[in-house]
């Protein structure tokens, strides 16, 4: 058996990540692989779906994973005998948790591609997105366009809702600024 790999995509609000994770979903099925797309229950925007939504308005369909166990994830994950597996909004999963699926499904030859913001609103690092960046074998960081200069962008700003560090939410709560127009909410 072959082992597995793992790619992470990293960056802030509206950079594209979830797009992307949709347009490897199409070229990898075409391909004749097996595709699982995982995302965590606690990402409700779009009505709490089973589908991962880009801000451009495409979708594809995903599994939703809530506090179950390392094992009892690796389980599910790996009955569907998918060959990618996709984990969306990475840094909303437990840690240690989502390091251990990840490195189970590795060792049973399985791709694994996960995306998620490498830094929260106080651009601190953000749940286990950097973590994964250490153990992967190839990482992209993508960049938005800044929404005050038009600069590249490297952060999320919340702009509304609360000071903790999980706040989900799209346009009404954030945006993509550079690191010269960031603003840490609540300052």
């Amino acid at each position: 058996m072959k082992n597995g790999k793992l790619t992470v995509i990293a960056g802030p609000m509206f950079s594209g990540k979830t797009g992307k994770l949709i347009a490897m979903v199409d070229i990898f099925t075409r391909m004749g692989h097996q595709v699982l797309i995982v995302k965590p229950q606690i990402d409700n925007r779009y009505g709490g779906q089973q589908e991962i939504h880009s801000h451009d308005h495409k979708n594809a369909p995903a599994i939703l994973i809530g506090d179950e166990s390392s094992s009892e994830i690796f389980d599910q994950i790996f009955a569907t005998k998918a060959d990618k597996i996709i984990f969306d909004e990475v840094q909303f999963f437990d840690t240690q948790k989502i390091k251990e699926v990840v490195q189970k499904l590795k060792k049973q030859g399985v791709h694994v591609i996960a995306a998620g913001l490498l830094y929260d609103f106080r651009r601190h690092p953000f749940g286990a997105t950097s973590e994964l960046i250490g153990l992967a074998d190839e990482a992209c960081e993508l960049f938005a366009v800044c929404q005050r200069c038009g600069n590249f962008a490297r952060h999320s700003e919340r702009v509304a809702g609360s000071q903790a560090q999980i706040d989900v939410g799209e346009g009404d709560k954030y945006l993509a600024v550079c690191e010269k127009c960031h603003v840490i909410f609540g300052d």
